[in-house]
């Protein structure tokens, strides 16, 4: 496939440059993990921090909805952290085998993000991430209202995104305008991907956590 890895720092680039719709990440999955390491890809990490600045439940006990899970970098993440109990969502079948084999996911569904609705019910999740994936081609803005609608009232959920998608912001803006949820934290992350461009030159990106209203 076009996404074979040839150990160069360009083809893991140009793998990720490659993924312009979720479909074209099935043909990634197998390299997906070893080219994120390569890129220096923090995204999930960044997200755990922010999550625990804030986070005032036992990660035990919490019920997490990673959305466009990909691989499961993500719940890995959290589950060094303690959380234990992950649901994850992805377009991508490939994707969903690897997370699958983390061990980490309760529940994997198939789902194109934007064009079914999620298969879990409103107010279910304690915490609600997407990480990597604000960006119109990857994600349609309307699913930022169901990430909301799915988290339980008072809970906070964060979104990652190296891609700054206007559309998102801005819709993420109307949210709180209509008293939907509470704007906690943006981090601003210089090194989100570490070794982008070339070895030690990053690519920035942001992490926001919202608080649903009660």
């Amino acid at each position: 496939g076009p996404f074979k890895c040839s150990g160069t720092h360009v083809s893991h680039r140009a793998a990720l440059k490659s993924c312009k719709v979720p479909q074209s990440y099935d043909q990634w999955a197998d390299n997906y993990n070893t080219d994120c390491s390569n890129l220096g890809y923090k995204a999930p990490v960044c997200t755990a921090e922010v999550l625990m600045k804030h986070f005032t439940l036992s990660p035990d006990q919490a019920r997490v909805l990673d959305l466009a899970c990909g691989t499961g970098l993500v719940a890995k993440q959290l589950s060094s952290l303690g959380f234990r109990h992950f649901v994850g969502v992805d377009a991508s079948q490939p994707m969903l085998e690897k997370a699958r084999l983390t061990g980490l996911y309760q529940d994997l569904h198939q789902v194109l993000l934007g064009t079914e609705p999620l298969p879990v019910n409103s107010g279910e999740f304690d915490v609600v991430t997407m990480t990597g994936c604000l960006y119109r081609k990857y994600v349609p803005v309307e699913v930022i209202r169901e990430l909301c609608q799915v988290a339980k009232p008072g809970i906070r959920h964060g979104c990652g995104s190296s891609l700054e998608g206007v559309w998102h912001l801005r819709e993420m803006d109307r949210m709180e305008e209509e008293g939907l949820w509470k704007k906690l934290e943006v981090l601003q992350e210089e090194h989100y991907c570490t070794n982008y461009y070339q070895l030690g030159d990053s690519l920035p990106g942001s992490v926001y956590l919202y608080q649903k209203a009660v």
